[in-house]
């Protein structure tokens, strides 16, 4: 049985006085996501832990069947998604360009450069790429004012901590061994820190922010890094979950992403565009992404969040017959108001198919969806599919090397 998943990014929310204390879902005027819930087991998804918010890919990584402990870090999955080859042994770092004012430390006025060129922008990574203390480090210009750095020598370690505070008001951490006392992330550490205050001096120092101050532009003179991680190998996503696969979207992370567990990813021009080609796939699992939820919520007005998914669900006619398994939930929620970019509440979640159980949720929304049949984390959700599309096996049987929740298609013969 075929099986799409409908991911709207970030549609979980918080209730809001200017929509009447509704959600943006539940205050939203969504005739076809209501029809299917008519006809779905309902519910609410934990992305990980109830209160702890999650990025994009981190989500989608645990939505596909993976641990947290296989996470290799949102660097490695960028830059594969920028096509850069990874050695095992490199460390790798997204990074990008920012304002500071050095004072009794590195005082954050911009996260991200505004009105950096990219001509500007190879140039300050030319001039960041060097060699120090034994270690080489490359910086590669992305986009914009961000950045990735490769840094690559002996006994490097990713367990360490971010430098970007993430939020501007705020001083530029010290990158400090995370959650270990291992001397390899100890060494890390302090060569990072010791190579980004360089990295500042060459900056500061650099006739194109010279320029910039004295034209009273924001400077680009400190490179922030965060996630660092080291690539390694990850287990084929239909080995994991014994479906063919392909992701649907218009997304350089997930893209990243699915190259990094060897799923397909098929980019659509238009959302109409995509639900054919969800429609169309002959693959066994579809995963057809949009973003606009969460882009709408990043601009902090729920009645724009609202407009997005009226809009959405005016697209989804063409899905009101499919009669494989469809799925429609979100990766997490991002809410309308307030500081957090993403937050730790559950998501709503319905699954339409064959051999789902039918609740009596009438409407798709976080509060309704409350009082549906099933409750589930991110980590139940691959195993879910695979009862609910009839490809489950008993949990005690030992089909090969490795433990399954799937009938193997194919066996190592005696």
């Amino acid at each position: 049985m075929k099986t799409i998943t409908l991911l709207l990014d970030g549609v979980g929310d918080r209730s809001y006085k200017e929509l009447e204390y509704k959600t943006p879902l539940q205050f939203a005027h969504t005739p076809n996501l209501d029809k299917i819930a008519e006809k779905s087991q309902c519910g609410l998804m934990t992305p990980y832990k109830l209160g702890c918010s999650l990025g994009t890919d981190l989500a989608h990584f645990l939505l596909f069947g993976y641990d947290m402990s296989e996470y290799p870090g949102r660097a490695v999955i960028d830059a594969v998604g920028e096509n850069h080859s990874l050695d095992p042994s490199t460390l790798v770092l997204r990074a990008s360009f920012a304002d500071v004012e050095h004072n009794d430390g590195y005082y954050l006025k911009s996260r991200f450069t505004d009105g950096l060129t990219d001509e500007e922008a190879h140039v300050l990574s030319d001039l960041l790429s060097f060699e120090m203390d034994g270690y080489t480090f490359e910086v590669k210009h992305s986009y914009d004012s961000h950045a990735l750095i490769f840094v690559s020598g002996p006994n490097l370690s990713s367990a360490i901590s971010d430098a970007d505070p993430f939020y501007v008001d705020q001083y530029v951490m010290m990158i400090e061994a995370f959650e270990t006392v291992n001397k390899d992330a100890i060494q890390t550490a302090k060569l990072l820190n010791a190579y980004l205050k360089k990295a500042h001096k060459k900056l500061a120092n650099h006739p194109i922010n010279k320029g910039k101050l004295a034209n009273e532009q924001e400077q680009a003179n400190m490179l922030l890094c965060k996630w660092a991680g080291m690539h390694k190998p990850i287990e084929d996503f239909y080995v994991r979950n014994g479906m063919t696969g392909c992701l649907i979207g218009k997304s350089n992370l997930l893209e990243g992403l699915t190259k990094t567990i060897g799923l397909k990813y098929k980019a659509y021009n238009t959302f109409d565009d995509g639900i054919q080609e969800a429609l169309q796939s002959d693959c066994e699992y579809i995963h057809l992404h949009t973003k606009d939820p969460d882009t709408a919520s990043h601009k902090k007005d729920p009645f724009k969040k609202v407009a997005v998914l009226e809009k959405i669900d005016e697209s989804l006619t063409p899905l009101m017959d499919f009669e494989g398994l469809l799925i429609v939930t979100a990766d997490h929620s991002t809410p309308c108001a307030g500081q957090m970019i993403h937050s730790g509440e559950t998501v709503p979640f319905m699954a339409k198919g064959q051999y789902t159980r039918i609740d009596n949720v009438k409407v798709f929304n976080e509060i309704d969806c409350a009082q549906g049949s099933v409750c589930l984390t991110a980590g139940d959700f691959m195993h879910y599919i695979q009862n609910a599309t009839d490809r489950g096996t008993l949990y005690h049987l030992r089909a090969g090397a490795k433990w399954r929740n799937y009938r193997v298609r194919q066996v190592n013969k005696l």
